[in-house]
């Protein structure tokens, strides 16, 4: 009873957070709205009363610019925080986070040779697709590669990600020597991560595989919990380790892939928001996971939100700004774990 009282407290507190998030996100930028204005806006769209000249303005680019923005923000910073702290609690790591360990490059390089040769002009299908594969495909080498007599030493693990990263890093910039002018200034602003090309046919792209693999990482959470403890005792708990690794790598490797397929690459995300909320309320995965999704959604959405309006009416690329937060944060897990892993993950 104790943890479902945490939890509805947690997730209330989340929630409302979300929520100003998404309303401060969406009312500010180079024409700003007010909250009063906002509601009134969505009033008329439920009623379909009529809307003056001057209003249909700011209803245009509240619906059809700002909202599905916004709406994108959240769906891939919530499946990217909750992949990082699914994968967290598999490796035991702090440090584990798509970007990180490689993941979002390779749904990244499988993307880039899809807008390379075309297809992505051919099917809206072909680049989320692609990524879901690379990402998916990505996870099993690093998890091949670092695994060990059925062991995933932390360290090995963190390097096998950088260096798997690296390569499709190096492979990306191949393609981008190989590509004319303009598919490269197309590759350069979709690898740096961004939502400003953002409309209702990325929203649908995103939602279903970000919002079913989320909820089905939900499901987890008791799994995840033994397995923090060790992969014996989730054993003697009656679960099939090695099928339920299995399930979790194909579940965040479809979130990644859709994240990666309509916002490029974003990292770091992944890497902050599990650890604070681990920080604040512990390690159960049972409230981590939820958690992580709904502060995720909101953490990018301020982002966002900053992106495009530090130095307006120019645009600062997301990646860049999620990279700024994050970077020292990923200093600061490095300096606190030199000698082991930090005790929330052992």
């Amino acid at each position: 009873m104790r943890i479902k009282q945490k939890l509805l407290i947690s997730i209330t507190i989340s929630v409302i957070f979300l929520i100003a998030a998404f309303l401060i996100s969406i009312s500010l930028g180079t024409v700003d709205v007010s909250v009063k204005e906002l509601f009134s806006i969505f009033k008329s769209l439920l009623t379909g009363d009529s809307i003056s000249d001057t209003r249909q303005n700011i209803n245009t680019i509240i619906l059809n610019i700002r909202l599905p923005r916004v709406m994108l923000a959240i769906l891939v910073g919530g499946g990217l925080s909750i992949v990082g702290a699914v994968m967290q609690s598999i490796f035991k790591n702090p440090m584990a986070e798509p970007g990180i360990l490689g993941w979002s490059s390779g749904g990244a390089f499988f993307a880039v040779i899809v807008i390379y040769t075309g297809l992505a002009h051919k099917s809206v299908l072909f680049l989320p697709l692609l990524a879901f594969l690379g990402t998916l495909l990505t996870a099993l080498i690093i998890y091949k590669v670092a695994t060990i007599k059925s062991e995933t030493p932390n360290t090995l693990l963190l390097l096998t990600g950088i260096a798997i990263g690296s390569l499709f890093v190096s492979l990306i910039s191949l393609v981008l020597i190989m590509s004319d002018v303009w598919s490269i200034r197309e590759i350069l602003f979709w690898l740096m991560g961004g939502l400003d090309t953002t409309g209702w046919h990325q929203v649908k792209i995103a939602a279903a595989p970000i919002i079913l693999g989320s909820i089905v990482l939900m499901f987890y959470g008791r799994d995840l919990n033994a397995l923090l403890i060790s992969e014996d005792t989730a054993s003697t708990l009656g679960i099939d380790v090695g099928k339920t690794k299995i399930w979790l790598f194909l579940f965040s490797s479809l979130i990644v892939g859709a994240s990666v397929s309509v916002s490029g690459v974003i990292g770091f995300v992944g890497l902050i928001i599990p650890h604070i909320l681990r920080l604040v309320i512990g390690s159960d995965n049972r409230i981590i996971l939820p958690l992580s999704f709904i502060t995720g959604g909101a953490f990018l959405a301020l982002a966002d939100l900053l992106a495009r309006t530090i130095i307006s009416p120019e645009e600062i690329r997301l990646g860049i700004i999620t990279s700024f937060i994050g970077v020292p944060f990923f200093i600061y897990l490095l300096r606190k774990n030199r000698f082991k892993i930090s005790g929330l993950y052992e």
